[in-house]
């Protein structure tokens, strides 16, 4: 089981950036409904101005963040998973501090057979993560999509011309996330399914090098993917999930025989 690997420390930061744009999201959220409301009840005060610049400075708070995250922070967290998967995979030094428990593999001789084994649990516990995880992906956005749906006409119609605009930013943002969400979960599957079909080929385990342009073509598939679309895995979901996948992935090694 993960005990420690070189990419966690920014993946902590990522984790508490990304709590900061939930708060962001309920500010935008909650301050883009109080106008309707001081409206729908009569309410005579004269805070529209206040709650536009309120709300500019959250919109701009998030998408700043969001930057941060996606630009900076994830490619060099990135390029630190990478470095300890092939240290650990084929006996390199990339990595100034090797990992401790993140690959459970430790039974398998290093070499292309191992990066297979390795890239097979990396695959596993990303794909059952992103799926854990997909009913709270669905409910913001949902919500979103409901206030906009209600909101949207008086909104657009009252709120100045660059508040508007980004709004609709926000919207298709939170809206594009879903989307992102269910395209990396259906190409997990994908990869998944054809490690799958490797290792239950008997011949792969002993005959390794005649299989390994299938082993860089799910390589770079799965990296590909993950660069394009990260997956987005609160701290505490993946420590809670950890002992359970960490057994679930023995089980799989014993059905296919990998050692």
């Amino acid at each position: 089981m993960a005990q420690f690997a070189p990419h966690y420390n920014l993946f902590k930061i990522i984790n508490a950036l990304r709590s900061f744009l939930t708060v962001a999201f309920w500010g935008i959220l909650i301050v883009s409904i109080i106008p309707f409301i001081v409206k729908y009840f009569g309410i005579d005060c004269h805070i529209d101005d206040i709650l536009n610049i309120a709300n500019i400075i959250f919109l701009f708070f998030y998408f700043f963040i969001d930057i941060i995250i996606e630009f900076i922070l994830i490619p060099q967290a990135d390029g630190k998973r990478r470095d300890d998967f092939l240290d650990n995979s084929f006996g390199s030094n990339f990595a100034l501090q090797s990992s401790v428990g993140y690959f459970d593999n430790d039974e398998v001789a290093q070499g292309i057979y191992k990066a297979a084994v390795n890239l097979f649990e990396n695959c596993f516990f990303t794909h059952s993560l992103i799926k854990y995880i997909t009913i709270r992906k669905i409910v913001l956005p949902l919500c979103v999509l409901l206030i906009v749906a209600v909101f949207a006409y008086i909104g657009f119609k009252d709120a100045p011309i660059a508040l508007s605009v980004l709004q609709a930013l926000f919207s298709a943002t939170i809206l594009g996330g879903l989307i992102k969400h269910l395209i990396l979960m259906a190409r997990l599957n994908t990869i998944e399914k054809d490690w799958v079909f490797l290792f239950q080929d008997p011949a792969f385990k002993t005959r390794t090098v005649d299989y390994a342009h299938h082993v860089y073509r799910n390589w770079l598939s799965y990296e590909s993917l993950h660069s394009k679309l990260p997956a987005e895995i609160p701290g505490s979901i993946y420590n809670k999930l950890n002992p359970k996948l960490t057994a679930d992935w023995q089980l799989l090694k014993t059905r296919f025989n990998i050692s």
